[in-house]
């Protein structure tokens, strides 16, 4: 049985700039704790760990390096959105994990002045969308590698 999901409204108190914090706890989160998704994952903390390091969930390190996992990769159940993992992943070649958050939290004018997640997850299923991002953020990735 699925243990409820503790959700944590902000980063804040963890930031070293309080400025910085709130930036990015509004354009980020809310997030899930290492106990929150867990329980809502109905996954162990040795699971969790695993699927951080193989970047099979999308997560951003507080200051002290704890992760907390953006709930919006959960839109339609108990599990990461594949479309948004696979943006994640492709970003992460490139990036670190705050800046491939920022960059899926971000509206772009290519994906009509939408957010990736939005785009995705909003927008009618189909395999172009998907294509579309992709694109944008290996464009994007390779700028960031030059």
């Amino acid at each position: 049985m699925h243990r409820a999901a503790r959700i944590i409204a902000s980063v804040d108190e963890t930031t070293t700039g309080a400025d910085a914090g709130a930036i990015l706890d509004e354009l980020v989160g809310p997030f899930y704790d290492v106990d929150g998704v867990t329980g809502y994952l109905d996954l162990d903390g040795d699971d969790l760990a695993r699927m951080v390091a193989a970047e099979q969930v999308i997560w951003v390190p507080l200051a002290g390096g704890t992760p907390v996992f953006p709930a919006w990769q959960f839109p339609d159940g108990r599990w990461v959105d594949e479309r948004l993992l696979t943006i994640w992943q492709a970003l992460r070649r490139a990036a670190e994990p705050w800046t491939a958050a920022c960059w899926m939290c971000a509206p772009s004018a290519d994906l009509d002045d939408q957010t990736a997640i939005a785009y995705l997850t909003r927008g009618p299923r189909d395999p172009r969308r998907l294509d579309t991002v992709l694109a944008r953020a290996s464009e994007d990735c390779a700028r960031w590698m030059q």
